[in-house]
């Protein structure tokens, strides 16, 4: 039960991490480059630049729902 818990945190953050870069972006702000994750930060801003403020809200809110969905229904199925 915990893997599905884990994901679900993990895909909340990366959606508001991308919802971050894309507000950033439309303010014409400068986003810092990642010492660790720089790959990831590239995909991410590069998504968030694609989909502007509005895509990202919508993206971001689907991933994060989706996985809170998915997350309470394995643990209701477990419980049976």
């Amino acid at each position: 039960m915990l893997k599905p818990t884990l994901y679900t945190i993990a895909i909340s953050i990366f959606s508001a991490l991308l919802i971050a870069y894309a507000y950033d972006i439309a303010n014409d702000e400068l986003i810092p480059k990642s010492s660790t994750k720089q790959a990831t930060q590239d995909m991410l801003v590069s998504l968030a630049r694609f989909l502007g403020i509005s895509g990202s809200w919508i993206v971001g809110s689907l991933a994060t729902g989706s996985s809170l969905y998915y997350t309470i229904q394995k643990y209701r199925n477990r419980k049976k």
